[in-house]
């Protein structure tokens, strides 16, 4: 009975009754949304107390979150190069002005070096935890845990261990949160899929053969290969061990929901807790290897569209850029469409092309989520000497 009722079984059967019954999703909606919400809840919380304890705890946390920015940047770079090659190849046949684009107003401003401050520094902690702004939590935590060492011993031994006892009270509550999954999950490609308009993707066979040749090669292929130079261990076995985070990433289109699964399957698989909690967390706010892939096919494609040959140097400028663009990328579902209307403004291509974001967004950004999360997985597993190599006991 346990294995029927699965987070897979909930994705298969999401699947089918989106297929089946497509004009059913509206009404089981709400269950997607309860289940959404209830993973939102633990994000923040988790983060600031998994982070202040595994640093203000830990001695080596320099050293593995040096790496781990380290390995971020080398996967980044590849996928965004090899999004833009791909891209590059596969653009060349689409004609000028195949779509009739409507106009789309920009959502945020423009680049700026106040606006830049401002997402980098929080001035009000509260303020921030309402927004849900990943970013200046982790700035937080990582202030307050090397503020904590000057402390005096007690007193640092009680600041830590109330963040271990928190930390341990919310995996609780996760563990009873994911007992709902196969049904939130359902529910959510339920209403995912019945609701896109596959006439309008299919219209672009030649961007959804792209995307799924970059997306298929970086996560099969590029990310294993870095598992297995890192660990000399079979990436099948990680891959078996974080179905469910991967599974959620698929189904939910956030990363930043799915952090607390990753965190429980990856330490279930053996990786220190001291290595989960810092370096997911920067994971989930700079490293999208998925959207770096994504977004160079898609402003290539964009460029096609608009009539605009590109050069070398501007192939080699939307690597650099989707780099640094996808870093900033918000882990919710359509979170690009700020960055995407800034580096459209820096390529020169008009505003309207942001139509065409919002029209293969919505399918694509659920498989390019995984990709993300899958990137951060293999890259907290990889500096982990003591993994196991091998699942045990999750759905």
């Amino acid at each position: 009975m346990r294995r029927l009722y699965s987070i897979p079984s909930g994705l298969i059967l999401g699947i089918l009754l989106a297929l089946l019954f497509p004009q059913g999703a509206p009404t089981v909606a709400w269950i997607g949304q309860i289940f959404l919400s209830l993973l939102k809840l633990l994000i923040l919380p988790l983060i600031l107390v998994s982070i202040y304890a595994s640093l203000a705890g830990g001695r080596d946390l320099r050293h593995i979150g040096g790496r781990a920015l380290l390995y971020y940047l080398i996967t980044s770079g590849i996928a965004a190069t090899l999004g833009t090659g791909i891209g590059l190849t596969f653009s060349q046949n689409v004609p000028v002005g195949l779509l009739d684009l409507e106009s789309v107003a920009p959502d945020g401003a423009a680049f700026s070096l106040e606006r830049l401050i401002a997402n980098l520094i929080p001035t009000n902690l509260f303020a921030s935890l309402a927004e849900g702004n990943i970013l200046h939590i982790v700035v937080v935590a990582v202030l307050a845990a090397l503020a904590s060492r000057r402390l005096q011993a007690d007193q640092r031994d009680t600041l830590l261990g109330g963040a271990r006892a928190l930390d341990a009270l919310l995996m609780q509550l996760l563990a009873g949160i994911l007992t709902l999954a196969p049904i939130g999950i359902a529910a959510l490609v339920y209403t995912s899929l019945a609701a896109m308009d596959w006439a309008e993707i299919l219209r672009l066979h030649a961007f959804v053969w792209a995307v799924a040749l970059a997306a298929g090669l970086h996560a099969l292929v590029v990310l294993p290969l870095l598992y297995h130079l890192l660990t000399g261990r079979a990436p099948w076995r990680l891959a078996l061990a974080c179905r469910e985070p991967l599974l959620t990433a698929l189904s939910t289109a956030s990363s930043s929901a799915t952090y607390p699964v990753s965190k429980r399957a990856l330490e279930r698989f053996g990786v220190p807790e001291r290595i989960t909690s810092l370096t997911l967390p920067l994971g989930a706010t700079l490293n999208m290897d998925g959207s770096a892939l994504y977004q160079s096919i898609l402003l290539i494609f964009m460029s096609q569209l608009a009539g605009v040959d590109l050069t070398l140097w501007q192939a080699l400028f939307i690597v650099l850029l989707t780099m640094a663009s996808s870093a900033g990328t918000a882990g919710i579902p359509g979170g690009g469409i700020a960055m995407m209307a800034f580096m459209l403004d820096l390529l020169g291509l008009p505003q309207t092309y942001l139509a065409l974001y919002l029209v293969v967004d919505r399918f694509f950004d659920y498989p390019i989520t995984a990709i993300n999360v899958w990137g951060d997985l293999v890259v907290a597993a990889g500096l982990s000497k003591d993994s196991p190599g091998q699942a045990s006991g999750s759905s």
